[in-house]
């Protein structure tokens, strides 16, 4: 989680705005007149500038085309292809646009709770338990009607979506082990058989090619190569926007009955990221999220009076290799190391082991905030491929199959250890013949980690980790040469902040009074995630935008 900043200060003048910033120890990140030279006409925020900048000013004369539909929809991944479809459906005449040459696609679990799928597989989750769970993340920092919204409406989306893959011919299943024992279901690894996907040839799919093609066919006319560049407001409603084209020339794009913006976040907006997150940049050295997500939505949202977020969070996994000399917060592109979200023992840099290895992915990444240079590293023995059924992880952490055969939806156990000997290749996982040799290698107190190795050895042989609580079937001993260790942070794959919404999707302004004409999805939006991301109920995000995506198109073409 980063910075609050509320963005009820940024509506109070600029002086309150430097003011806030100094006192949050960001000085110079106000926001500052904008450059209106031609070089900046699209730009949002530059290098001189704060991540929100100012509203373009565009001359009217200098747009080339006018466009007019009843719902347009800003952004084609997730929440854009659900929310385009239901316009269609409900009779809207509907234009989608993307900034790039294809939307973002739909992710590969998709999370819900009540549908046909679980109640054949005999899953049964009663909403106000997982509800309570989920907001258990974010210390219910909500919005909780968000939260049952989605639990109650989750099971239609899906099942909607499931049907519409299997008549393309795929198979729809849900990933589930329904025989979790107690002990299973306790310490912080509390797991929820909420995720499902399409799986074709025996795999899972992440793509949007039947849920695009079912878009066109109802109608929607989608235009690509195309970049909104602010909300156009008549009075106190939202009535279109102006985009430019793949040849850089405005068009104003009007939409009577509303405009949908879900452009994904602001992942790869690095003044955003460094301002609003600065604690997030500490604890991950790898940026995933999708190239298209700078913030373009959440910033135009605010620029036609919306509020945003006052705590600004991202969604982190702890499958960063690092290598042996090197610590968190620096930019690496050195591939993934999928097995750090298993509960191996893990040491800081002092040698020492610091936490609850058996928890979701980014607390091990909160809990090394508090380590030397926020790092830490993973220790494994050549037993490790038994202890992987044995951890029975859950969403893409997993493996191998769930208990009812659905197939993972990520990566199988051969090929992440293709993935591992590649690191090994690389010199970024360490092998070893003595754990003091290994903690050589790691660059780590040889003595002092021997020392924890031994000590946390002994903790398995009793079947009770009486420093931290981790369950018996998840201790593991580091006993069988040749060991392996690796230097690890995290990586984000997208953030989680945005412009509060109510119930019918429509942004909140800084009052709490919802913005005619304006609904916001998917990453773009805020009230629903907070400090943390339930990824022990699979699918959550994914589902959280298309269930929300679906209903924003409903209400939009029923204005």
């Amino acid at each position: 989680m980063g910075t609050s900043i509320s963005r009820r200060s940024f509506l109070t003048g600029a002086g309150s705005v430097a003011a806030l910033v100094a006192s949050a120890g960001l000085s110079g990140c106000a926001p500052k007149k904008r450059d209106t030279s031609e070089s900046e006409t699209t730009s949002v925020a530059s290098s001189e500038s704060s991540w929100l900048g100012s509203a373009p000013t565009i001359d009217k004369s200098s747009i080339t085309d006018v466009l007019s539909c009843e719902v347009l929809v800003v952004g084609c991944g997730t929440s854009g292809n659900f929310a385009a479809c239901s316009a269609a459906e409900h009779g809207a005449n509907v234009i989608a646009i993307e900034k790039g040459g294809r939307g973002a696609g739909v992710r590969g679990t998709i999370g819900a709770i009540g549908t046909k799928w679980q109640i054949a597989n005999g899953t049964n989750i009663k909403a106000t338990d997982i509800c309570h769970d989920i907001e258990r993340y974010s210390a219910s920092a909500v919005n909780s009607r968000l939260t049952n919204l989605w639990a109650s409406q989750s099971a239609e989306t899906v099942e909607w979506y499931g049907d519409l893959n299997i008549a393309a011919g795929r198979d729809f299943v849900i990933c589930s082990d329904n025989d979790l024992s107690a002990e299973e279901q306790s310490g912080y690894y509390r797991h929820w058989a909420t995720g499902h996907a399409v799986v074709q040839d025996g795999k899972t799919m992440e793509d949007d090619t039947v849920i695009n093609a079912y878009a066109v066919k109802k109608g929607v006319d989608f235009h690509y190569f195309t970049k909104m560049v602010e909300l156009v407001k008549e009075n106190d409603r939202v009535t279109g926007i102006i985009a430019q084209d793949e040849n850089r020339n405005y068009i104003q794009i009007n939409a009577s009955k509303g405009v949908i913006v879900c452009t994904g976040g602001y992942a790869h907006n690095q003044d955003m990221l460094s301002t609003l997150q600065p604690d997030t940049m500490q604890i991950f050295s790898y940026n995933s999220g999708l190239p298209n997500a700078q913030g373009d939505g959440i910033r135009a949202c605010i620029w036609a009076g919306s509020d945003f977020d006052a705590t600004h969070t991202s969604m982190l996994f702890d499958r960063c290799p690092l290598g042996p000399n090197q610590v968190a917060g620096k930019d690496m592109t050195q591939g993934m190391f999928w097995m750090g979200s298993q509960p191996w023992l893990k040491v800081n840099l002092a040698g020492e082991r610091f936490a609850d290895e058996s928890t979701p992915y980014d607390f091990i990444l909160h809990a090394s905030s508090k380590q030397p240079d926020h790092t830490y590293c993973t220790i494994y023995d050549s037993n490790y491929e038994q202890y992987v059924y044995q951890f029975k992880t859950q969403g893409c952490s997993r493996m191998f199959p769930f208990e009812n055969g659905a197939p993972v939806s990520a990566m199988t156990l051969d090929v992440v250890k293709g993935i591992n000997a590649q690191l090994l290749e690389k010199g970024i996982l360490q092998q070893a013949d003595t754990i003091e040799e290994l903690g050589q290698k790691l660059n780590i107190p040889p003595d002092k980690f021997a020392e924890t190795v031994k000590h946390y050895n002994q903790l398995v042989a009793s079947g009770t980790d009486t420093d931290f609580g981790k369950e018996s079937f998840r201790l593991s001993p580091v006993d069988k040469p040749p060991y392996f260790g690796i230097r690890q942070t995290g990586y984000l794959l997208c953030t989680m902040d945005g412009v509060p919404i109510n119930e019918d999707m429509n942004a909140l302004d800084p009052d709490g009074n919802p913005i005619k004409g304006l609904y916001v999805c998917g990453n773009d939006s805020g009230s629903f995630f907070s400090h943390s991301y339930p990824d022990l109920v699979p699918g959550l995000a994914c589902g959280r935008s298309a269930t929300f995506g679906r209903r924003a198109g409903r209400i939009a073409a029923s204005m």
